[in-house]
């Protein structure tokens, strides 16, 4: 039997398959809750089923069609966003952080406030496994500045959309 993060792993070939036949952008997001072994020393296990079925739930509002969420480990999930890159991931990490991570989440009779870290990382044509594990690092980096923490993968080859909209000052430009 696959394992969840086997999963988003064989998606993430597919896609980067795709995003490499048709030239498109792919980003992978993974966040995790802040202190999820502490709540699950607080919670009872139907409450912990709660908080994870409500964060799915909530998520999967902002996804578009065609995008991908695997549960990756306990408290951590995974979104694969083809047609997107780390610029725009960080921008849907933003969305979470406020949306799904904003307001309390319902338990039984209790309300939890909770925070996630994310990690991201753009395909720019590389190897899943490459990419998988930049956003790997990139959350860690993401866990020990703190809580509702997000890093982008300084691995990406993608170019920053800033720098696209920056006009070009030469010399001869400048001369009519």
């Amino acid at each position: 039997m696959l394992s969840k993060r086997d999963e988003l792993i064989a998606a993430l070939f597919r896609e980067t398959d795709r995003a490499q036949r048709m030239k498109t952008a792919l980003a992978v997001v993974l966040f995790g809750i802040d202190d999820w072994a502490g709540w699950q020393r607080k919670l009872e296990k139907q409450e912990l089923a709660e908080v994870e079925q409500e964060i799915t739930a909530r998520t999967a509002r902002l996804l578009r069609c065609y995008d991908m969420m695997q549960r990756y480990s306990d408290g951590e999930f995974g979104l694969v966003l083809p047609g997107c890159n780390s610029f725009n991931a960080v921008g849907m990490a933003e969305r979470l952080r406020l949306t799904v991570f904003g307001t309390a989440i319902r338990t039984g009779h209790r309300y939890l406030t909770l925070s996630a870290c994310y990690g991201i990382a753009g395909s720019g044509g590389r190897s899943p496994l490459v990419v998988l594990r930049n956003a790997e690092n990139a959350i860690s980096k993401a866990r020990a500045c703190g809580a509702g923490s997000i890093e982008r993968s300084s691995y990406d080859s993608e170019p920053d959309p800033a720098m696209l909209l920056m006009p070009v000052i030469e010399d001869e430009a400048l001369h009519w």
